[in-house]
């Protein structure tokens, strides 16, 4: 892994129209001064350039403002540029990569420092590290790595339990890089089986539960017999309308036949009471002239019994004929109840059918199918389901015997020993030097293991710990992948000679090419600094001289970052 290097830092501060310009030396910086003057401000704004972000509140301060980070890898010069939820790259004013999203900007950081570290995130992703993982164990933070728990930046917990191990062992090169892409595979296929076996456990339970609760049917019912009985249920609709119209028009034209009929049987009584008027006058005027008039027609009839006999005969066929009349209106009315009577029981059949063919059109449930198809069926279709599952968990821990395999080889050759000893080594030295008793279980102490001393003693400790670490992580060439940020040492209120001892540790126990940044409240002879950035005025570390020249900078950076993601082609100057 190439080292990376801070070269500069630029704030620009749009809300306040204030900015700062601060550059670093590549091996010893020192940042001096009191309380309140801005070191935890400069520190953490250039770990916030990179989207990592330092436990700690900076009160008062414009997180709003721009940052821009120069720095190096490998000897190539970038710029890492930070506003709000905006974070781009680039290499002078050529726009490398640009982004709103941290996962996006983890893989363009790590792609950038050559940092190949892979770590299963809170949702069992397995996906490149952050860059708060890459410089979490060269950056120690006043307000979150003086204490027993990695709590140096906010966003390391975002990973699993395993990512500090991880990291450091990454590092101190404890396993070799191939170790950790391997041990991520084995983890999601390990919780592919543990889903797997799961779906496995409900199948089988549901299968017995099936066998226990649907007995096997000596009706079998196929999806064919299904489509019949569909088909014959539509015939039987179809044909049962048909005939709920025929009787619908018999109904209306025997009641119009009634109605005709009545007409008659009235007229009928209307002619037979005329008949019994005429008769009567007949009679009458026979009785005084011995001949009648017609009313109707003046005609003069004699009265005699032939004409008197035609008259009666006349009135009985016009009685007999409305009697008939009468007997067809009551056969007519007969047959329009019982068309009525029919026509109710259509419609109650036709309704049942047709609710009962909607019925089996509709979508099936899971219960439709178990009972159309019978317990049998459905006990096939979950022993070919659960025989599915069984081959997907079989060919996964094929894959995982392959990683096991692959792991086992690759350990063989790789000695995880030596850098433990070296960091054990290095540890209880370093101990010694800042006057820390050396812990009982020196000897066994874990590469992720934080001391926790209380009181004076333990600032020292924890500034031994990361000694030892930085000691082992050093590569062939004395160099670090990151610099070293120390944010400040002097914690609990250290004695001069306690903290002389801290400040020799840091200035000749560190790799002797690593970039140091030192963050200290006064002067001190045992850190010579190649360069001191001495900050005098409290809660003022922007200025407005800076705005002119920063704002120059840094507002055509970001104006080509927003129109990347616009979508918008800006030629560079």
């Amino acid at each position: 892994m190439q080292s990376l290097q801070f070269k500069k830092i630029r704030i620009c501060s749009e809300l306040e129209q204030k900015a700062l310009s601060l550059e670093f030396h590549p091996h010893k910086t020192l940042i001096l001064g009191s309380n309140s003057t801005g070191k935890s401000t400069i520190i953490k704004s250039l770990f916030r350039a990179f989207d990592a972000e330092p436990t700690g509140e900076l009160r008062g301060w414009d997180y709003g403002a721009i940052i821009a980070v120069d720095f190096t890898v490998g000897g190539k010069s970038y710029t890492s540029l930070r506003k709000g939820d905006l974070r781009a790259l680039f290499s002078g004013h050529q726009l490398l990569g640009v982004t709103t999203s941290s996962l996006e900007w983890n893989d363009i950081f790590s792609n950038t420092v050559d940092f190949k570290l892979k770590l299963i995130d809170q949702e069992e992703n397995f996906r490149a590290a952050s860059p708060s993982i890459f410089f979490m164990p060269f950056y120690i933070n006043q307000d979150g790595s003086f204490f027993s728990k990695w709590d140096t930046f906010k966003s390391i917990k975002q990973f699993d339990s395993n990512a500090i191990t991880h990291t450091l062992e990454y590092f101190a090169r404890v396993r070799p890089e191939l170790y950790f892409e391997i041990k991520g595979n084995e983890r999601i296929l390990k919780s592919d089986v543990a889903e797997l076996s799961v779906e496995t456990s409900i199948l089988a339970k549901t299968r017995r539960r099936l066998s226990k609760t649907l007995k096997a049917s000596p009706v079998k019912l196929t999806a064919a017999g299904f489509e019949k009985e569909v088909h014959e249920l539509s015939r039987r609709a179809t044909e049962l309308g048909s005939k709920q119209d025929r009787l619908r028009k018999d109904i209306v034209e025997s009641q119009e036949l009634a109605n005709q009929i009545v007409d008659q049987i009235r007229l009928s009584n209307a002619a037979l009471k005329e008949h019994e008027a005429d008769f009567k006058t007949a009679g009458s005027s026979t009785d005084d002239l011995g001949e009648f008039r017609c009313p109707t027609c003046h005609a003069t009839h004699d009265a005699s019994f032939h004409n008197l006999l035609g008259l009666a005969e006349d009135a009985r066929e016009v009685y007999r004929m409305k009697q008939i009349l009468e007997s067809n209106l009551s056969s007519v009315k007969d047959r329009i109840t019982k068309y009525k009577r029919d026509a109710s029981a259509l419609k109650q059949e036709y309704v049942e059918v047709s609710n009962l063919l909607a019925a089996k059109k509709g979508r099936l449930t899971f219960e439709d199918v178990v009972k159309s198809y019978g317990a049998d069926a459905a006990d096939s279709a979950l022993e070919q389901e659960l025989n599915k599952v069984n081959n997907d968990i079989a060919s996964t821990n094929v894959r995982l015997n392959e990683l096991k395999a692959q792991l086992s080889e690759l350990m063989a050759s790789h000695d995880s020993d030596a850098p433990i000893k070296k960091f054990r080594a290095h540890f209880q030295e370093l101990l010694s030097i800042v006057d820390v008793q050396a812990f009982e279980d020196i000897d066994t102490w874990k590469l992720n293991k934080r001391p926790n001393d209380s009181g004076s003693p333990g600032p020292r400790s924890v500034i031994a710990y990361y000694g030892a670490l930085w000691s082992t992580i050093q590569n062939e060439k004395h160099e670090l992948p990151s610099p070293l940020v120390i944010d400040s040492p002097n914690q609990n209120a250290q004695d001069r000679a306690n903290l002389v001892r801290v400040m020799a540790v840091l200035a000749n126990k560190t790799p002797k090419d690593a970039q140091v940044i030192l963050c200290a409240e006064e002067m001190s002879d045992e850190f010579d600094a190649d360069f001191t950035i001495i900050l005098s005025e409290k809660r003022n570390l922007l200025h407005n001289a800076y705005m002119s020249k920063v704002s120059a900078e840094v507002f055509p950076l970001v104006e080509l970052a927003i129109a990347s993601l616009a979508g918008i082609r800006i030629k560079p100057n």
